[in-house]
């Protein structure tokens, strides 16, 4: 091994020799530029010189590399090497959630009395102001029908001593009496047609009937008796608890990944609404995400995760988490390729760090766009050691 190096150096030493003194240019001599004592033409020449001699050191290198690699005697570590680009990258906070549907209710009656009749049945489609059930009147119609057949000649009678009262004729007590008796009757049937508009449960927004409760002819109580559940499912969203800390972060707009573990499907959505009310008990706020139209199984209270973006640099570097090492001062480290003289060394690279996606974390400051680091054979490294880079 020794005479190997030994010839080796003797061999570089003759190269040397040969690029000293065997480099003429076609006008001007190596002999000639040194007799010429032209101070500013042998710095030129001794550049020129320093320039070739570079060349053939690399050049050597090479053919050194590749004779040891055919020759199998080379035992320096292989490893294979990212260059580094700058990209996008979107981080995001892993929050739980729920759906919720503000048109979700359970219909209680406004009037007591029997559940006269059911029209409906759980699974049906209903539209706003459609009539779902009936409640037994108790006599009102009837008593609406007497009311408006007296309030008739009432309003004949009030008319009359209206027109006889404005020509100055008759008594103003009678005009008073008939006037208080026509209002009277008036508001009293507005009364009953209110009343008996409370027998009829209609639906308050379009949706889907989900469970009916009562049974024809039970006796239901106003704000007691559950009729039947209604809801939309066209207007749900999803409900989230955001720790305090994120306040800065997560707003309205910001974009979120909808993830339902039961079903396998995520949709893509974004913040519609973030609170302004910091929950003293759990120190949280709530957001809104939209829900977009979708062909899941999806329902109210069903439990997703939620993936919400609170960062973003349009311009980061990012390695994948191990391809970083810790040293014994805790500092975060790879290992960086440079060239020399036609050798690849790997050199300890301390590196601050950001954010992380699970599989890659940011770089923040220790490396720059095209950098080339070790992505494998790292356990097999030292700082400032000979690799061969596998392509």
């Amino acid at each position: 091994m020794k005479i190997r190096k030994l010839f080796k150096s003797k061999f570089y030493i003759a190269m040397l020799i040969a690029l000293i003194f065997g480099c003429n240019d076609t006008n001007n001599s190596f002999n000639e530029i040194l007799k010429s004592n032209d101070l500013e033409k042998i710095e030129l020449k001794r550049k020129e010189i320093i320039v070739n001699q570079q060349k053939i050191f690399d050049q050597l290198n090479l053919i050194d590399n590749k004779i040891e690699e055919l020759n199998g005697t080379n035992n320096y570590p292989v490893v294979k090497t990212i260059f580094l680009k700058k990209e996008k990258f979107d981080h995001y906070v892993d929050l739980q959630g729920s759906i919720v549907s503000d048109q979700l209710i359970n219909l209680v009656p406004e009037f007591s009395g029997i559940l006269k009749k059911i029209y409906v049945e759980s699974g049906d489609n209903v539209v706003k102001g459609q009539k779902l059930a009936e409640i037994d009147d108790g006599g009102l119609k009837d008593q609406l029908s007497q009311l408006e057949i007296t309030f008739q000649l009432t309003e004949t009678t009030y008319l009359r001593q209206e027109k006889l009262w404005s020509e100055k004729i008759g008594s103003e007590i009678q005009y008073l009496q008939t006037k208080a008796l026509y209002e009277t009757q008036k508001k009293g049937i507005e009364q009953l047609k209110k009343q008996l508009q409370k027998t009829s449960i209609t639906a308050p927004f379009n949706g889907i009937i989900d469970k009916v409760h009562s049974k024809e002819g039970e006796v239901v109580f106003p704000g007691q008796s559950k009729i039947m559940l209604i809801l939309n499912m066209d207007n749900m969203y999803v409900e989230s608890n955001v720790p305090e800390n994120y306040l800065n972060s997560i707003y309205k707009g910001k974009n979120a990944i909808i993830e339902f573990p039961y079903e396998g499907g995520k949709l893509e959505s974004e913040i519609r609404q973030s609170g302004n009310f910091i929950n003293p008990n759990n120190r949280t706020f709530k957001i809104e995400i939209k829900l977009p139209k979708n062909k899941l199984n999806v329902k109210p209270n069903l439990n997703v995760r939620i993936k919400v973006n609170d960062y973003t640099n349009e311009n980061a570097i990012l390695i994948d988490e191990s391809f970083v090492s810790i040293d014994s001062n805790n500092e975060k480290y790879v290992y960086k390729i440079i060239n020399d003289r036609g050798q690849s060394i790997v050199i300890k690279n301390v590196i601050d760090t950001g954010k992380s996606d699970g599989n890659r974390i940011e770089v923040l400051s220790g490396l720059n766009e095209n950098d080339e680091i070790v992505s494998q054979g790292i356990r097999k490294i030292v700082d400032n050691a000979r690799v061969i880079v596998k392509k």
